[in-house]
């Protein structure tokens, strides 16, 4: 095989000029991303709406039983939804790094991770089932606890169909492509309202199954769209590909998908958590339930207002990641940087009518206009609605850390800013300084402004760059053993480049580093705390370790003729 031809590229710096041309191609390609995954959540919410529409045709009791049972489904599935998260950031290195090998492992990993546990947490929520639901529905009545059991049962059954579900998703999204995901997610949302129907209902020599038909039209919509995927996996129709390979775990893979996903889960926790504190706090003061009232409006608006900005967090997490599995960081960079501004102006068009219309929004929610109500609601709106553009920066800041396998910072933010200095702000303004509702309105806002501050502080650092380069398989097979200097020197003189050209692969074994493509390659090998090429003529590692690519061959650089790395270039090389 011939070296890969390479051409000294100019130094970068974070300061370089970025022209408005190549801005504008990011805004597209981070809008072409998180578009689709809008409409799909979008698409989710209203199946999620309709099921509630045709268990009301049921009773209120049955409705009772639904909403507990959902509740309790979803602490049990963060574990699970962790999975999709660590999954999604690890596909997107790979789709960067050009390795389909890679691609179908991480794919495979996701599969059995998520499996695995689903399993476990099936086992768990069979068991728990009727004791969880007696205990929130202490006082209630009995029957929506027999109606809950059934409804949990089949769900929880039916856990890896419903996991699974969510992991492919995000292998596509994390790959590149949200489009697949909207549509299947359409046409399963309308397979699911059919099968719920007719399940519910009965039709034919079909029994009407109740609460439970709901359940089971769910598992079995979401079982056809597990089937559907892995045909198009296994058939090579995506850029998402199973090779051949084992499904057996490993636990160096698994260890990568928790440490990122787990904290991405937990940080939802605190955020429930958070709001189910301040909701105590709120209804102790002068406004009492009329405070909660007021709260869970916001939170619905709030929902809505958040699908652009979790879309984006989901554009960011691959973007980034895919820069970052060719080394590109300046790009990576460049590519978080442009979501988030992107969110900020979305998220600020979005708040200015909530805040002019707030009294009109209560009014759609409360059609009584309740004095105390409107009041107390209008105030939040106005208060906490200006922070939200804040919201957007945290939001997708966090999806971008995400895409470097950085996800802790987002579960600090949550647990100190929203958990720990939100509620206790609310609840020392609210009593001991005596505002009441309005202290509790203000904390919330300098929770959001303290989380903002923290994650684009983070974002603007370079601990993400360290945690993205530590999960590789270069730097735990090889650069970690390099001296800091001389693993600085080889990402931004070595690998940085050559990844930068098209269609090269970094093939990492216990012998070196091959960076290929299809007829050329080069071959590395590390020693003494350096590195050499391959070649007849080595050069001394402690001395030569590849200096900038226009210092190996000044000729070459100057366009005389074509530069190589393993071509010799001996004009150059040290005394």
């Amino acid at each position: 095989m011939t070296s890969i031809p390479l051409v000294a590229a100019p130094e970068k710096s974070r300061s370089a000029p970025v022209s408005w041309r190549k801005r504008k191609e990011l805004l597209q390609d981070v809008w072409k991303l998180a578009l689709p995954v809008i409409l799909t959540n979008l698409l989710q919410s209203l199946v999620d709406t309709i099921d509630v529409f045709m268990v009301g045709r049921l009773g209120p009791i049955a409705i009772a039983a639904v909403g507990m049972s959902s509740a309790i489904r979803m602490l049990v599935l963060v574990m699970l939804l962790s999975v999709a998260a660590g999954a999604m950031t690890m596909i997107a290195q790979a789709k960067g790094a050009r390795d389909p090998e890679r691609m179908s492992f991480v794919t495979r990993q996701a599969v059995s991770s998520g499996v695995l546990i689903s399993l476990a947490l099936t086992v768990l929520g069979l068991l728990l089932a009727r004791p969880l639901l007696a205990l929130v529905n202490s006082g209630g009545e009995p029957e929506a606890v027999e109606l809950g059991v059934s409804y949990l049962r089949i769900l929880f059954l039916g856990t890896p169909f419903l996991v699974l579900n969510i992991v492919f998703n995000r292998l596509m999204q994390g790959a590149g492509d949200t489009v697949t995901p909207l549509i299947l997610t359409g046409a399963l949302n309308v397979l699911n309202v059919l099968l719920n129907f007719v399940l519910m209902f009965g039709m034919g020599p079909i029994p009407a199954l109740g609460v439970a038909g709901a359940a089971l039209g769910t598992v079995i919509a979401r079982g056809i769209g597990v089937a559907i995927v892995f045909f198009l996996f296994y058939a090579g129709k995506h850029e998402v590909k199973i090779l051949p390979g084992s499904y057996r775990p490993n636990w160096q893979m698994f260890n990568d998908i928790f440490t990122i996903g787990v904290p991405s889960g937990v940080q939802g926790l605190f955020r429930n958590g958070s709001r189910l504190l301040v909701l105590g706090i709120i209804t102790s003061t002068e406004v009492g339930t009329y405070g909660a009232a007021a709260l869970a409006i916001g939170f619905q608006v709030e929902t809505l207002v958040f699908m652009p900005g979790l879309a984006l967090n989901v554009a960011a997490t691959s973007l980034v990641g895919q820069a970052l599995g060719s080394w590109q960081t300046d790009e990576a960079r460049l590519r978080g940087n442009t979501a988030i501004a992107l969110g900020l102006m979305v998220m600020t068009v979005l708040a200015l009518p909530i805040i002019v219309f707030a009294p009109a929004i209560i009014r759609l929610f409360d059609p009584s206009s309740h004095p105390v109500l409107l009041a107390t609601g209008t105030t939040y709106f106005r208060i906490n609605t200006v922070v939200l553009p804040l919201s957007a920066l945290a939001m997708v800041a966090n999806g971008a850390l995400r895409g470097a396998g950085d996800s802790v910072p987002g579960l600090i933010s949550t647990m100190v800013t929203r958990a720990l200095i939100a509620a206790s702000l609310a609840w020392v303004l609210a009593f001991p300084v005596g505002m009441g509702s309005l202290g509790v309105w203000i904390a919330l806002a300098v929770g959001v402004v303290l989380e903002a501050i923290y994650m684009v502080w983070r974002w603007r650092g370079d601990t993400w760059l360290k945690v993205a380069l530590g999960k590789t398989v270069l730097y735990r097979t090889h650069l970690r053993h390099l001296p800091d200097a001389m693993r600085q020197r080889y990402l931004s003189e070595v690998r940085g480049p050559l990844m930068a050209q098209p269609g090269t692969r970094e093939l990492v074994d216990a012998g070196g580093v091959v960076y290929a493509q299809a007829d050329a390659e080069i071959r590395l090998a590390f020693e003494g705390g350096g590195w050499v090429t391959k070649h007849d003529s080595l050069f001394p590692s402690s001395d030569f370790c590849l200096p900038p690519l226009h210092h190996i061959c000044p000729v070459a650089a100057a366009g005389k003729r074509p530069l190589s790395m393993l071509s010799g270039c001996q004009e150059s090389k040290p005394n």
